[in-house]
């Protein structure tokens, strides 16, 4: 009765024979290199003995978990301790946690725009933010980041077509994969053109850039014409969850009705405290010396790597996955660890070796980098 059905099984086995020939397979590896180019520990906190000492300490007061939702029995002093800090940081009145910063876009922007609007997103946002608008149904509209004619042209057939539903505009500043800024003021001027509101990403700006490492908004002075500020605690703070600044009308209806925290077990007290530690540093004079490090060894690798980048994200394009395959495993073999990018985390041909530097890293591992790229088996141009 059932024998002509579709077999998971056999789905699953094709789908994976399809990945295996188009070189998009993935597997965990089990022993990464000790040179690590991979990660986004920009400043190197997730291993700063004051950072880790914080995040024993807060397992010994408040236990390894949360154990609950904030709302339901999940919150602690820590949590609101990090909060206050965070909206300080953001020059906002309020920031809310998640205990993931992929999960923050999944519940913020279903809970401020629905089916009758529309949600106009960078073409190659993070999957996380492409996510959030599927989930709230609002129809979904693309331009690329760097053409602010584009997103007027977007902007005004959007409002001619739908002049009674509201827009939010969806930006990184720092692009994960690009690694290109946002044209951020040119962006803020068209969504104050037309009315619309502002999300942005700043999950890799934040730490490095801006009066205290508040990020992009910061250095270019224009907070207060943002709506919501969205960032990470896992990357710069060294820590993991996510969260978003803005202002108290705004954070107390998400903690009403974004569901993936109304239903979400808290982001853990460990987490909270490590990511507290790290933003004091990163407010602090040292912090200030770490983004200075992070910026001499961006300098030294573009020395010998000419680059328009000038954030702690490069690439060397490889454009066919097997490309990119076989550089990573190259280098793997030489004791580095630089990770082959390919769809879907990048468009199809567009295949990658993603570059990410930190402060922890010296002079002597960024000559390393250099040298085993000059002997890469491959062309990158």
């Amino acid at each position: 009765m059932h024998s002509t059905s579709p077999s998971f099984q056999d789905d699953i086995i094709h789908r994976n024979q399809r990945r295996t020939e188009n070189h998009s397979q993935r597997s965990l590896p089990s022993h990464p290199p000790s040179l690590s180019f991979s990660d986004n520990d920009y400043l190197g906190l997730s291993r700063h003995p004051s950072v880790r000492q914080s995040a024993v300490k807060a397992v010994q007061d408040f236990g390894t978990s949360a154990s609950a939702a904030r709302l339901l029995a999940g919150s602690s002093p820590i949590h609101r301790q990090l909060e206050k800090s965070l909206a300080s940081w953001k020059s906002s009145e309020q920031a809310l946690l998640f205990s993931a910063g992929y999960l923050t876009p999944l519940g913020v922007i279903p809970a401020i725009i629905g089916p009758q609007d529309t949600v106009i997103l960078e073409r190659n946002a993070h999957s996380c933010l492409f996510d959030g608008a599927k989930l709230s149904g609002a129809r979904l509209r693309i331009f690329n980041r760097q053409d602010t004619k584009e997103l007027q042209k977007v902007l005004t057939s959007t409002t001619q077509l739908h002049p009674s539903g509201k827009i939010l505009l969806v930006v990184e500043s720092l692009h994960s994969m690009d690694g290109d800024w946002a044209p951020l003021l040119e962006i803020i001027q068209l969504k104050i053109q037309f009315g619309a509101w502002l999300l942005l990403d700043e999950a890799h700006a934040n730490g490095i850039c801006g009066p205290a490492g508040a990020g992009l908004a910061a250095q270019l002075n224009c907070t207060h014409q943002i709506d919501i500020q969205m960032g990470t605690l896992g990357k710069t703070l060294g820590s993991s969850g996510g969260f978003v600044a803005a202002s108290d009308f705004i954070i107390n209806h998400l903690l009403n009705e974004s569901r993936t925290f109304l239903f979400g077990t808290a982001l853990s007290p460990a987490s909270a405290s490590a990511a507290l530690a790290s933003l004091e540093i990163v407010r602090s004079t040292e912090g200030d010396s770490l983004r200075q490090t992070l910026q001499q060894n961006i300098a030294q690798f573009t020395a010998t790597y000419p680059s328009p980048l000038s954030g702690p994200i490069h690439f060397i394009a490889c454009r066919e996955n097997s490309t990119a395959l076989t550089a990573s495993t190259f280098l793997r073999n030489l004791g580095i660890d630089v990770p082959a990018i390919r769809f879907p985390t990048v468009p199809e041909g567009t295949a990658r070796l993603r570059l990410s530097f930190s402060s922890r890293h010296t002079p002597k591992d960024i000559q390393n980098l250099t040298s085993a790229l000059s002997i890469l088996p491959i062309s990158s141009s």
